[in-house]
């Protein structure tokens, strides 16, 4: 049920702010993109979902490998006699 609840909240989120965006680039007027503008956004939008899903996948790793733990136990300030 909150899974649910949870992604259709995401859903509005993102149906709402593409509809505005999509408003808003109608509301300027005509923007004629060339071929070389739309590349650059494409590459850019993909580029940023895969940079956050390794960045993800990378931080899930460090959480399940122990990693984050050996920082937490590690005191500088620690006399090392």
């Amino acid at each position: 049920m909150k899974q649910g609840l949870l992604i259709f909240c995401f859903s509005v989120v993102g149906t709402v702010t593409a509809s505005v965006g999509f408003y808003i680039w109608q509301m300027l007027g005509p923007i004629s993109l060339s071929i070389h503008g739309w590349l650059a956004i494409i590459v850019g939008v993909v580029s940023s979902f895969l940079l956050g899903g390794g960045l993800m996948a990378l931080s899930f790793h460090s959480a399940k490998s122990g990693y984050d733990a050996k920082v937490a136990e590690y005191d500088p300030f620690q006399s090392s006699k």
